[in-house]
C-alpha cells in the first residue's frame, strides 16, 4: 500500500469522519421520525443536532480526488418532496422563509423555506451516510469529497439559516403552550433522546 492509499484510508476511518457520519445519521433520523416529536421537541432537537453537525462538518477532512466520479445519489425526487412536505406540515404556523446567501452568489440572495433548507441538508447527508456503510472505499472517498464541497457552497449556508430561525423561535416570544406536549405516538418523557444527551443540563 503506497502513501496515497494510506492517506485516503485514514480519511475514511479518521475520528473526525466517523463523528461527522454519526451526527449526520442522527440528523437524518430526526427528520425521518419527526412525528415522534411535538413541534417544540422537533425544533429543539433539530437545533441541537444542527449545531453539532456544523461543527463536525467544519472538522471533516476533504479527500483529494484526482479523477472525480459523478456523485452517486440515494434520494429520489419523490423522497425529497416527501421529507419537505413532512417538515413543512410539522412546523405548521412556525414554518417560515429565510434569505439565503451562498459563497458563490453572496450578492444575489434567494428566498427559501426552512423546510426546503432542512430537506436539502438531508439529501446530502443521506447520500453520504448510506454510501459510507454500503459502498467501496473509492465511492466513499468521492462521496466525502462531494459532501464537504457541498457543505462549503451549498448546505452550509442552509444550516446557518436554519439555526438562526430556530434560535429566534426557541428564545423569542413564540408560544408553544397550546400545543400538546407529546403527539399520540410521541416518546415518553423519560425516553433516551439522543439529541437531549448532546448537552448536559445542569
Amino acid at each position: 500500500m503506497d502513501k496515497k492509499e494510506i492517506s485516503e484510508n485514514n480519511i475514511i476511518y479518521a475520528q473526525a469522519t466517523l463523528e461527522f457520519v454519526t451526527v449526520a445519521g442522527e440528523y437524518c433520523k430526526t427528520l425521518e421520525n419527526l412525528n415522534d416529536f411535538s413541534i417544540r421537541q422537533f425544533i429543539e432537537n433539530t437545533y441541537k443536532i444542527s449545531s453539532l453537525l456544523l461543527l463536525k462538518a467544519l472538522s471533516l477532512p476533504k479527500p483529494e480526488i484526482e479523477h472525480k466520479q459523478a456523485p452517486q445519489t440515494c434520494i429520489t425526487e419523490a423522497d425529497w418532496h416527501y421529507i419537505d412536505n413532512a417538515v413543512s406540515k410539522k412546523l405548521g404556523q412556525f414554518a417560515s422563509y429565510t434569505e439565503l446567501r451562498t459563497p458563490l452568489e453572496a450578492n444575489h440572495p434567494q428566498t427559501m423555506s426552512i423546510s426546503e433548507c432542512l430537506t436539502d441538508i438531508y439529501q446530502d447527508l443521506k447520500d453520504v451516510t448510506t454510501l459510507y456503510t454500503l459502498a467501496s472505499e473509492e465511492v466513499i472517498l468521492n462521496a466525502l469529497e462531494t459532501c464537504k464541497t457541498n457543505f462549503e457552497q451549498f448546505w452550509g449556508p442552509r444550516i446557518i439559516a436554519v439555526l438562526a430561525e430556530f434560535h429566534n423561535l426557541l428564545y423569542g416570544d413564540e408560544d408553544f403552550s397550546e400545543e400538546a406536549a407529546y403527539s399520540k405516538d410521541a416518546q415518553p418523557e423519560n425516553s433516551n433522546n439522543w439529541a437531549d444527551n448532546l448537552f448536559t443540563k445542569e
